[in-house]
């Protein structure tokens, strides 16, 4: 999945478009500027609880729209004041960025953080979804992908740290790779706040609508599921259910504290809850 997504010719490392009509799948800040202004407020509001106006951090900023309408949205004098990074690793999506926004970009939460002194807002859309995950059944087999990209279930004895492995549903997905983030990049936040929205939530929000696990694929806005999933490697997007329990857990490991974890539609003051906006979480931690 690592290989697939951020590859040497991985789907989002080689030049295509991915986003929007002519693209595999859409994002909220394309469909409505409703994200970015309430996100704006957002921010505007942690400025005023931390006191000073801290620089913002974008994860996976996408083709920059999100970033350009924030800015927007902004008042003329704090969007002068509006310090902006960007950590982006595809090349050919930064210059998306860079022809609709000013900033800074870097390839790595890391060294961003390392030129904001530790200290920032860090926001994300969209971004923890396409993590590489381990799966995994109720046997506590691991699932492995043959010679065909057949499945194989083998024995695993090197168990990640997931309360999912408490409930255990049938089959599910484990993003050690978040956790190992986490330990990582976003450690190295010493003060500030993090909002991140993506779809998912907890185990049988998650689970009861799909048994067999949430990874999938999108290719020209369809929906592939496993075997189908597997085939076109790096030209095809791969993504899970984000299962927060767990981002709560591994935050609270490195410092952070959970200020609140609501849907989509409960932060932008919307009625749908039966749509994305119900499927969308937003979890808000600060340290």
């Amino acid at each position: 999945m690592a290989e697939a997504l951020y590859g040497l010719k991985g789907y989002y490392t080689s030049p295509r478009s991915i986003i929007g009509p002519r693209g595999d799948f859409t994002t909220t800040p394309k469909l409505t500027k409703l994200l970015a202004r309430r996100i704006a407020e957002w921010i505007e509001s942690a400025w005023k609880r931390q006191g000073r106006k801290l620089p913002v951090i974008e994860l996976g900023p996408g083709d920059g729209t999100l970033a350009k309408d924030i800015r927007n949205s902004l008042g003329v004098f704090l969007r002068q004041k509006l310090d902006y990074h960007f950590v982006e690793i595809s090349p050919h999506l930064a210059k998306q960025q860079q022809k609709k926004n000013k900033g800074t970009w870097h390839t790595t939460l890391s060294d961003t953080l390392a030129a904001t002194r530790g200290a920032a807002l860090i926001i994300s859309n969209e971004f923890f979804d396409a993590f590489p995950v381990r799966i995994f059944n109720q046997s506590l087999e691991e699932l492995y992908l043959g010679p065909k990209k057949e499945e194989i279930w083998q024995t695993c004895h090197d168990i990640p740290n997931s309360s999912l492995f408490k409930e255990l549903p049938l089959r599910f997905e484990v993003a050690e790779s978040i956790a190992q983030w986490f330990r990582s990049d976003l450690s190295k936040l010493k003060k500030g706040e993090v909002l991140s929205l993506d779809y998912g939530g907890d185990s049988e929000e998650i689970y009861h609508r799909r048994p067999l696990g949430t990874l999938r694929a999108y290719a020209h806005h369809m929906r592939l599921l496993p075997p189908d999933a597997y085939q076109n490697p790096g030209k095809q997007d791969l993504t899970f259910d984000v299962y927060f329990p767990d981002l709560i857990e591994w935050g609270e490991k490195i410092g952070l504290e959970t200020e609140s974890l609501i849907t989509q539609a409960e932060f932008l003051g919307t009625n749908d809850f039966e749509g994305a906006g119900g499927a969308f979480k937003v979890l808000h931690q600060k340290k």
